[in-house]
């Protein structure tokens, strides 16, 4: 081998061995860069998913609001509180579109991230995109944490039970939660009377028996506490008969305070509390509503049995709980919902329940 020869084989292996590492270089950039983007992916779908649910939260929980607008600024300003990869989140970073009348809400989040080793191939920037959706089912599929309390499909009406049942004046027909019932939304109401002239008959006092329930104890717990035991809708649940006028008292008490910290404020969705105004606040419970005027014999003299009795479920009423006044648990409505003609809404791909109503993700890219 000539000395010409050997120095063209050098001079070759530098040249590969140039391009190997260039090569390397070029992997190393991709693995590094795009495990960077990855994670600014996922911070950017967190940030899409919880601004898309809030969105659809406000279809739950504050039903006097003007749609599209509230959901639409709720979803924007979760986005805005929130950041990927420490980059906070800017206004034209965030599309919402709101389907009023599929209670649904999508955001998409789009954020610019810099790249480290792909510098060295020309590429400064990389654009991620996401999209979320989330809606609030129409109706109830029911809760694991419902006061142990049923509230009368009339309990809005006028003239008692039985003139509301022929009056129409319900929360729920049909399936659906009528005009009547909207139109109460905002109204204190007695939740349970503790007055024995009030009661639907001797020893019924508007209590229901929880699932794996018994007792004043648990009543007390029950009511203080999420009790974790699911009621559904369309079942049928046994009253708690007797006054129970202690642990009422002290299980509303141990809830929302003696005086309560949260206070009512006039506006669905706008609660007084230590922190300010906020959309949610402990005073916030759900209780079943019971087929007043589905029940057999019922009407037309409001009879209900003394002893042990059942109740339909129908649908469910959210409520801002104000307390005890003189003999009465009192509480403003925020919220009706129906069972739906079929007995529920669908549970969802992504969630749980919020009310008693499924609140999902239904579709995240």
């Amino acid at each position: 081998m000539n000395m010409n020869t050997s120095k063209k084989q050098e001079g070759f292996v530098i040249a590969v061995l140039a391009i190997v590492l260039l090569a390397l270089v070029g992997f190393l950039a991709l693995a590094v860069d795009i495990g960077v983007l990855y994670s600014a992916r996922t911070s950017a779908q967190g940030v899409a998913d919880a601004a898309a649910l809030a969105g659809a939260f406000t279809f739950i929980n504050d039903t006097k609001s003007p749609q599209p607008q509230t959901a639409s600024d709720n979803a924007l300003q979760v986005a805005l509180n929130n950041s990927i990869l420490g980059q906070p989140v800017a206004a034209g970073d965030v599309n919402v579109n709101v389907d009023v009348g599929n209670r649904r809400v999508t955001v998409d989040v789009q954020s610019t991230q810099n790249t480290y080793f792909a510098r060295a191939l020309g590429v400064q920037t990389a654009n991620v995109g996401v999209e979320a959706v989330a809606e609030a089912s129409p109706n109830s599929t029911g809760t694991a944490c419902a006061k142990p309390w049923f509230i009368p499909n009339t309990a809005l009406g006028a003239g008692g039970a039985c003139p509301a049942c022929a009056a129409n004046q319900v929360l729920v027909s049909g399936g659906q939660v009528t005009a009547f019932g909207q139109s109460k939304i905002g109204q204190q109401f007695i939740l349970r009377s503790q007055n024995p002239q009030n009661t639907l008959a001797p020893g019924q006092f508007y209590s229901i028996q929880l699932p794996g329930s018994s007792g004043g104890n648990d009543y007390r717990n029950n009511i203080a506490t999420c009790a974790n035991t699911y009621v559904r809708c369309g079942d049928f649940y046994s009253t708690e008969n007797g006054n129970m006028v202690g642990p009422t008292k002290q299980g509303v008490n141990d809830l929302i305070g003696n005086p309560p910290t949260d206070t009512w404020t006039g506006t669905v969705g706008q609660y007084q509390t230590p922190n300010g105004l906020t959309d949610t606040s402990k005073n916030i419970a759900v209780a079943p509503i019971w087929d007043t005027c589905g029940m057999a014999g019922f009407c037309p003299a409001g009879n209900f049995p003394s002893g042990s009795a059942t109740v339909q479920i129908i649908g469910f009423a959210a409520f801002f709980l104000d307390g005890i006044q003189g003999t009465d648990v009192v509480a403003h409505l925020i919220n009706v919902s129906s069972c739906g003609a079929g007995g529920g809404g669908v549970p969802g791909e992504t969630g749980g329940t919020v009310f008693s109503i499924p609140l999902r993700l239904v579709r995240t890219q």
